[in-house]
């Protein structure tokens, strides 16, 4: 099974802090972590953790982080033919994160924003035999509706993550299989008022909702954090309990989860599997802290399933 990532860098910092600030408040942090990120970083690293085969399309700067994170790609034994330096600062981000594992965090793009349509094009003529194209809204929208073009003439599947939120065109949702959303994400997505959705409620009215923005592809997931996550497919609804742990820092779960997804549905497991097998990627990132160092392989995700109590539906 073969993925495209088309990438994003973002030089993180995260500072613990006691409670999330409010407008004004100064807040001295109780601990500092700092490493290479990104959403589409993320989940290009993860998807090759579990054993898929993995290209990124990556812009960086021309800065010392980007010669780092290149390295830091060679040395995972992944295809680094597609780390572009498009810009002279690569992303940067900031993040606070409380006891409870609750955060924000704020991104500056920098080289992120010059990927190009162009790039997307000359990738995919070099890589003949992909499975899948994933794409995440920290890159221009422009090279991924390319791509997901390209990728239906071509009958590559492809799997969109609209985050950080922006509302997506309805043309690149007409060219997007598999859509993957946080609840909040889904609120935005389907014009709902009212961000405090019980699972109820989204198990009774996700199909009514995706029907009011046309949706036609194969696949709409929304995350719930502590409650799992839902599915639509084919006109029904599932719903796949989180898995109980002691959470430390959600950063990078729901990159995790994506991943975890991909690979499972590539790997031609069954939906209900993949589900689970997705929360158990989120959950695993989510109960350690930092992100690229604690992506889970293939073993540390099977005994993680096989030594946790298995999610029960509500």
């Amino acid at each position: 099974m073969s993925i495209l990532v088309l990438a994003s860098y973002v030089h993180a910092h995260c500072l613990n802090v006691e409670h999330l600030p409010c407008s004004g408040e100064s807040l001295q942090a109780t601990g500092m972590i700092e490493e290479h990120g990104g959403k589409g970083l993320n989940v290009g690293i993860a998807a090759h953790r579990l054993g898929a085969e993995v290209a990124m399309l990556l812009p960086l700067g021309m800065d010392s982080a980007a010669d780092e994170v290149i390295e830091l790609i060679k040395n995972a034994g992944m295809n680094s033919r597609w780390l572009l330096k498009t810009g002279p600062q690569s992303g940067f981000g900031v993040g606070f994160i409380s006891p409870t594992s609750e955060n924000f965090l704020a991104v500056y793009p920098g080289a992120n924003t010059l990927l190009k349509e162009e790039h997307v094009e000359q990738a995919l003529v070099s890589l003949p035999h992909l499975n899948l194209i994933y794409a995440q809204f920290e890159i221009p929208e422009a090279p991924i509706h390319r791509a997901f073009q390209i990728a239906g003439q071509l009958g590559i599947r492809t799997m969109l993550n609209p985050s950080p939120w922006r509302q997506p065109d309805p043309g690149l949702l007409k060219l997007t299989d598999i859509l993957v959303v946080n609840e909040t994400e889904a609120a935005a997505l389907f014009g709902l008022s009212n961000n405090v959705i019980s699972l109820a409620q989204w198990l009774s009215n996700l199909c009514k909702w995706t029907q009011q923005i046309a949706w036609s592809g194969e696949l709409l997931v929304v995350t719930l954090g502590e409650a799992g996550c839902v599915a639509l497919t084919k006109g029904v609804v599932l719903h796949q309990p989180a898995w109980p742990i002691a959470a430390l820092d959600a950063t990078g779960a729901g990159d995790a989860f994506s991943a975890g997804l991909a690979t499972a549905l590539l790997n031609s497991l069954s939906l209900t599997e993949a589900l689970r097998l997705a929360c158990a990627c989120g959950a695993w990132v989510a109960k350690h802290h930092g992100v690229l160092r604690c992506l889970p392989t293939p073993a540390e995700i099977d005994h993680f399933m096989k030594t946790n109590p298995i999610p029960k539906l509500v």
